[in-house]
């Protein structure tokens, strides 16, 4: 049975938690910390300029200036006021996060801001279930009568889209001016066959934590947030000890990752081969093609093989040898003290951060350039008002408003909310600075008491180029990883050399990325029928 929650309010009083469902949630007044950051020119469009200035750390920001432009499309009456906010509207809401009607999050904090910015506008958690069993779940919803959630969270664009559960949301993405400030390194992401029927939501990064006691004991001065392939490569080797068993640097999976789309940006000679490098995304994926075959993946595939060989890179440690150095089996030399660094995702390295008991610091991808993912989020095809619909995706996602009262919030009932809250989500765009000079929205963020690189100018800079894994949201990229994982396993493991494989993977590679794209217009076209 699916159960809907109408949202209580939260308040602290008598030392506990009581909900009053007539009172409002209180008001904070959140402290700016961090630093400014740093960006690029803001694509102009309709009500919407952007003037360059510089700031005194010699970073690029862009100051937004804004005038109302009237919309048709939102005010098909044409009265002065938005459709969607003239009439009373019921709409739900689901998260993995949010499973019981008796627990806060983030989620029904923010949904009941909305309802007090929109008072016209009722909106309920709708309890679905835990991530694990969500495609499940909503192949359930789906079935006629549709009981299909308003606004909800996504796995996998392709386990919804061929089965009329989620809305073609582009006109509302295209008639938003404020997309123009979405990253273009996320912008066309839930997209497929040039339609819109998600957003992402957030992006959550592949940090790279650097233990500093390592680096002070080996006399390494620690980098700044700018660093470079080669100081991150000289960094992990002066570290290794082999004595000690300290690693200088875990995991191999950012050689064929994010690293090939560093040194493609390096190589672009043009304006158009700039372009270009700027397309891609981990794994060598321009949006369209996987580049295995380009020269930029050999030369990562051939340092990575440098870098195992070398032995200032491990990919991973054997029971046996984890026995052997450290005296057990279930030892994790990462959080341990035993890696000088490595890169991790957010929503899982935030389990490790109370028991890491050395000083460390989290930085952006070198050169500039992070990994990760992003979380999408769509509207449903049968949901009745899908412009108030579009509003609420919105909200709990890349607007303005809405991601400064998110902090508000975290802040506020951080108690209540850091645990399923805290992934360390960062927004996919950028508004720029305001008229005293201050990046509201990234100076926001509440993440700099945890380590300063969460909030430094250049981790922000390096989401903006970020290379992100998006096989939720590209229909083929499971797939195409399927294709080709053993043979980048047979080179991690130096049984094959890459100059061996690439041009198989590059064929098999993209074979299956187009061949899930052909059965997915077959789903799509018997479904539409």
């Amino acid at each position: 049975m699916i159960l809907s929650m109408t949202f209580l309010v939260v308040l602290y009083a008598c030392g506990g938690i009581t909900t009053d469902p007539n009172t409002s949630t209180p008001t904070a007044t959140t402290t700016l910390n961090g630093t400014t950051n740093s960006s690029t020119n803001v694509p102009t469009s309709g009500s919407s300029t952007g003037d360059v200035t510089t700031i005194p750390s010699g970073t690029t920001t862009t100051k937004k200036t804004t005038t109302a432009v009237y919309d048709e499309f939102w005010d098909k009456n044409h009265n002065g006021t938005p459709d969607w906010q003239e009439e009373e509207i019921t709409l739900t809401y689901a998260s993995w996060q949010h499973t019981s009607a008796d627990i806060v999050t983030i989620e029904s904090l923010m949904v009941q801001a909305f309802t007090e910015k929109y008072p016209n506008i009722t909106v309920n958690m709708q309890i679905v279930s835990e991530d694990t069993e969500w495609d499940a779940s909503f192949m359930a919803l789906a079935e006629p009568p549709s009981t299909l959630p308003d606004v909800f969270l996504i796995r996998r664009l392709g386990n919804f889209l061929p089965y009329n559960i989620l809305a073609d949301i582009t006109e509302y993405f295209d008639h938003d001016p404020d997309t123009d400030y979405i990253f273009d390194s996320v912008y066309h992401l839930g997209t497929y066959q040039g339609r819109r029927y998600a957003v992402p939501t957030f992006i959550f990064p592949q940090l790279w934590i650097v233990n500093l006691d390592i680096l002070d004991a080996a006399g390494i001065q620690a980098p700044g947030y700018d660093w470079t392939y080669e100081q991150m490569k000289a960094i992990a080797e002066a570290a290794t000890n082999e004595s000690t068993h300290v690693i200088g640097m875990y995991g191999a999976h950012y050689f064929y990752r994010e690293l090939p789309k560093v040194l493609k940006l390096r190589a672009a000679t043009t304006p158009e081969e700039l372009a270009e490098a700027r397309k891609w995304y981990a794994f060598g994926f321009d949006g369209e093609v996987f580049h295995f075959d380009d020269p930029s993946f050999l030369t990562s595939m051939n340092d990575m093989r440098d870098a195992l060989s070398a032995g200032y890179c491990v990919h991973q440690l054997s029971s046996d040898l984890l026995t052997e150095w450290y005296l057990s089996s279930d030892f994790e030399p990462r959080y341990n003290g035993k890696v000088a660094l490595w890169r991790d995702a957010s929503w899982s390295a935030k389990n490790y951060f109370p028991q890491m008991f050395f000083n460390w610091d989290v930085y952006p991808g070198p050169d500039g350039v992070t990994g990760g993912n992003t979380d999408i989020a769509g509207v449903s095809y049968t949901s009745e008002h899908k412009e108030a619909a579009y509003q609420l995706l919105k909200w709990m996602s890349y607007s303005e408003e809405g991601l400064l009262k998110r902090y508000e919030l975290f802040e506020e009932f951080s108690d209540l909310v850091s645990g399923q809250a805290n992934n360390y989500g960062y927004p996919i765009v950028d508004y720029g600075i305001d008229g005293y000079g201050v990046n509201q929205l990234w100076e926001t963020i509440p993440y700099g008491e945890d380590a300063p690189g969460f909030v430094s100018p250049e981790f922000i800079e390096a989401l903006r180029n970020g290379a992100y894994w998006v096989n939720k949201e590209t229909i083929g990229w499971d797939e195409a990883d399927l294709a080709v994982g053993s043979y980048i396993s047979q080179v991690i493991n130096n049984e094959t050399t890459y100059a061996a494989v690439r041009e198989t993977m590059q064929t098999e590679g993209n074979a299956a990325y187009q061949a899930a794209i052909a059965a997915m217009d077959l789903l799509i076209a018997e479904y539409s029928e």
